[in-house]
């Protein structure tokens, strides 16, 4: 018997996410599933959708990116239907994932997210990242959210520099 191919897009989701090992952008994660070719974006969404409801999937907001986890619950799930998708499937996303490991973890370590604080400033919090582990963090507190968002913005491009700026710093004292 043939199974829905809902199911399927299902599996190769948690698949994903539990081989990526670190969280993942939401448009990460849907590209590498529509750029094999396995569904469109719409119902890669739908079903990512219905796993985040359903608890298998963890998703997070910073003000720029939606990143996903798999939960306790979506490995059991996971590990559960492991042996329905097909060795075939796994082989073409693990080797997508190894193929494109520096793109997806340049995506993946560097955080960055604001807030506004009750006395109306805005704090920028920017960390490297490496799977729930922080490596590197940095707190800075601003006087409007367009500078929040200006140090968000920059951590992509400086946080490799700054990491290794402190660190040559704190470790030459």
């Amino acid at each position: 018997m043939e199974r829905e191919p809902i199911t399927v897009y299902k599996q190769i989701i948690l698949h994903i996410l539990h081989r990526s090992r670190l969280s993942l952008p939401q448009n990460t994660l849907l590209d590498i599933i529509t750029g094999l070719g396995y569904t469109d974006y719409i119902n890669a969404g739908s079903e990512l959708g219905e796993l985040v409801e359903a608890g298998l999937v963890e998703e997070y907001t910073t003000y720029k990116r939606t990143y996903l986890t798999l939960t306790k619950e979506g490995e059991a799930t996971r590990l559960l239907f492991e042996e329905q998708l097909s060795p075939e499937i796994r082989s073409e996303v693990n080797e997508y994932l190894k193929n494109n490991h520096i793109e997806t973890l340049d995506e993946t370590v560097l955080i960055s997210d604001y807030h506004s604080t009750t006395d109306g400033m805005y704090t920028a919090a920017c960390a490297i990242r490496d799977g729930s582990h922080t490596l590197y963090g940095i707190t800075l507190e601003v006087s409007s959210e367009q500078d929040a968002i200006r140090i968000c913005d920059a951590w992509e491009n400086g946080a490799e520099a700054l990491y290794a700026h402190t660190l040559k710093t704190l470790m030459n004292q």
